[in-house]
This record gives C-alpha cells, structure tokens and sequence, in this order.
C-alpha cells in the first residue's frame, strides 16, 4: 500500500511542476495558441523523458494513475493537438519502455483520448468549473474501468484491492491537477481581458481627449477666419487674426503629431548626438522662460570628454526641451534648474532637477500614463510622447521627487564612440505637455 502510494505522490509531482512550469513560461513566451500548444508538447516530452529515466515505475501506477490523468488533462483542458500528441506519447512510452498490456492500454486511452476531446469541443467553454471537473474525473474512473476489464478479458487480470487503493489515489491526484490548472488558466485569461478592457478604455479616453484638445484651437481659427470676412478690418487687424489663425492650426498639427508619436514612437536614423553640445544649444531657449518664472539655471559636467550617444537629434532635443520646460514650469514662485550630466558605468547620465512643488508618490507612479499631467491646461501627452520616444532610442528615465523639495528626472543611454555631427541647431519643436 505504502509502495503505491508514494509512486503516486511521485508521479502527482511530476505532472503539477510540469503543469507549473507551462503556466509560468507560457506568459513570456511569443503568443499565438499554436505556439503555446507546441511549448506544452515540448515540456511534456521534457518531464516524460525525466520521469521515465530517473523514476522505478511500477506498471499498475502508470497505467491507470498517470496516463489517465495526463491524457484528460491535455484533451479536455487543451485540445485536440495537445491531447493526440499526449495520447500518442503515452500509449508509446507505456508499450515500449513501461511494459503496460499493449491492448488494454491502446483500447482505453484511445476512447479516453475521444472522449476527452469530444467533452472539450462540447462542453469545456461554456460550462462551469464543477461541470468540468465532474466530466473529467468521470473520464478518468470510466477509463480505469475499460481498462480493467480489457486486462481480464486477456487474461491479465489485476487484484481487486490494488486496483483499488491505486484509484483512492488516482482520483484526488486528478482533482488536484485539473483545479490548479483550471485556475491558473483561467487567472491568466482573465488577466488578458482585464488588459484589453484597459487597452480599449485608454484608446477610448485617448480618442476623446485628442479630439477636444484638436477642436479647440480649430474652433479658434474657423473663429478668426470668419471674422476675416468683415469688410471694415486694418490691415493690422487682418494680419493679426491671421496669424492667430495660423498658430490654432499650428497647436491641433502640434497635437495629433504628438499623438502619433506616442502611438507609434520611431527613430527615422539614429545617429552621433554631443549631449553637452546638445543641452548648450537649448539653453537660449529656455531661458526667456526661465528669466520670467524667476528660474535660475545652473549646467555642470562632470566629465570633460566628450558624452556621445546614439539617437535621433531632433527628437532628443525635443525630449530635452520638453523637460527642461516642465522643471521650470514645476516652479511658479521661482527656485533653480539644475542639469548635470556624467558618465557611469559606460553610461551617459543625464540629471535635470528643479526646486519646485514636488510630486507625491501616487503621482510619480502615473508619470507617462495617459491623461495624466499636473498642469491646469495639460493634456499629459508631451510626457508620454517622451517617455515613449527615449524608450525607442534605446534610453531609460527615471523619476524621483519629493513634496516641496522638487524632482529630479535621470536619463541614461548607452555612451557611444562614434563621432557626432554638427549639433542639430534648429529651432526645437515644442511638445504638448
């Protein structure tokens, strides 16, 4: 008794850490059912390999303690592909190496394989968890029956009461398998609909946010165009709704370009960027903001070799830009910007910190999200748009900020030995913040 009952605690492991493994693996591995049924296949002839090589098998527990369980298992919780591939290897291994009475055990695993197939199609997506464990366990006793009787057809008849201590422990062994996968499965499902819900939201929230922010400045130009139309207008007058006009067009191009930047963030040609050249150059830019926010700006390098990364330049600077103009904007009572930047561990690090209102810890965790800005008239997008765009030039960015001290923001990119080109000298495009 105590022989059979510690093969099946044996085998019971075997077949959960294998289960286990597929549960956590499958999440990492490349989508696609197809994929997924394939990497299931390969862990199963992995442990049958293992188990047959290194375990003592006893042929009774084998054939009606693990080929039942593995073989419900994979047809009626995965599949046809999964459950014949399952089938053909069991009943395999049980003829050639285990010694199992090849008619019994093709005969029943055969109609259990069916069966279990059949339940799958019929049954398993619409019914419920006791439905599911009922018909399988149920699978598994009708197939220690059809076993056992085509044994003593043959003349092969196994003892009454091993039998039947084999399936005390067969049967709850079972139970535990199916509940654990069905869970597990089921958590993972639900966790890929929680996401997509999400997804579909955010697009939805997104859509609609674009599309207010779009028609306001469109709203204002159709305005100024209309009021084009009045005979009785200077020249001046004329000239300066035109303008007004052009610059509403200019922020709902600036929009959805942010937009899709976001959406589909893309490096065209990465090439040598100078970071201190880079950060010198945008000062001028910043600095009437700066003067009239009562911003001092403080610039240190700590190393004087040249910081040389890979990326886009005008989309760094752009990064850059919007920033630094953030930081300032984080210190309406005046204070100080500091950017520094070093080189550690053959990484360019770029620090940019403020004296200004800070963030909680709540709101350090949405930096980047849609929709969140700390701005009375922000939309969040110039954020995520940078988030985004620093990710796909192969950098990383950090935050860390405390109430009423400030915040510090650190980029880091891997230092390069190519020779930069000439500093991206243009006027950098402002990203909606």
């Amino acid at each position: 008794m105590t022989h059979i009952f510690m093969h099946e605690i044996h085998e019971l492991l075997y077949i959960l850490v294998a289960c286990l493994m597929f549960m956590l693996v499958t999440p990492r591995a490349l989508v696609g059912e197809f994929r997924r049924k394939l990497l299931y296949v390969t862990i199963l002839i992995v442990f049958s390999a293992v188990y047959l090589g290194f375990e003592s098998i006893d042929v009774r527990v084998y054939a009606l303690h693990v080929m039942p369980i593995a073989i419900v298992l994979a047809a009626v919780f995965e599949g046809a592909l999964v459950g014949m591939v399952t089938w053909l290897a069991f009943v395999c291994c049980g003829i050639a190496f285990v010694g199992t009475d090849w008619v019994a055990n093709a005969s029943s695993n055969t109609i259990l394989m069916l069966l279990g197939l059949y339940f799958h199609h019929r049954f398993y997506r619409r019914s419920s968890l006791g439905i599911i464990m009922a018909g399988a366990l149920s699978l598994v006793a009708f197939h220690a029956a059809v076993y056992l009787f085509v044994c003593a057809i043959r003349g092969n008849a196994m003892d009454a009461g091993t039998a039947a201590m084999i399936l005390i422990g067969t049967l709850p062994s079972a139970a535990i398998v199916f509940y654990s996968h069905y869970r597990v499965k089921n958590h993972a499902r639900m966790m890929e609909e929680l996401y997509n819900a999400e997804k579909y939201q955010m697009l939805g929230q997104l859509a609609a946010s674009i599309s207010h922010e779009v028609r306001n400045p469109l709203t204002m130009t159709s305005g100024f165009l209309q009021m084009m139309g009045k005979q009785s207008l200077s020249a001046d007058t004329l000239e300066r709704y035109r303008k007004h006009a052009i610059e509403g067009i200019d922020q709902a191009t600036s929009i959805i370009t942010d937009y899709l930047n976001y959406a589909k963030p893309s490096v065209e040609e990465a090439r040598p960027i100078d970071v201190k050249t880079e950060l010198e150059s945008l000062t001028p830019w910043i600095a009437p903001l700066a003067d009239m926010s009562n911003v001092e700006i403080e610039m240190k390098h700590h190393d004087d070799c040249p910081l040389i990364i890979l990326g886009e330049p005008k989309k760094f600077q752009q990064c850059l830009l919007n920033l630094l103009k953030n930081a300032i904007e984080a210190m309406p009572g005046g204070g100080k910007l500091s950017i520094a930047t070093r080189v550690e561990q053959h990484q360019v690090c770029i620090a940019i910190a403020d004296t200004g209102v800070g963030m909680s810890k709540l709101q350090l965790k949405r930096i980047g999200t849609p929709f969140f800005t700390t701005k009375e008239k922000g939309t969040g997008l110039g954020l995520m748009v940078v988030v985004s765009l620093i990710s796909v030039m192969g950098g990383k960015i950090a935050f860390t900020s405390k109430r009423g001290q400030g915040t510090v923001c650190e980029i880091r990119y891997r230092l390069s030995n190519a020779i930069p080109l000439q500093a991206h000298s243009s006027v950098p495009m402002e990203l909606n913040s």
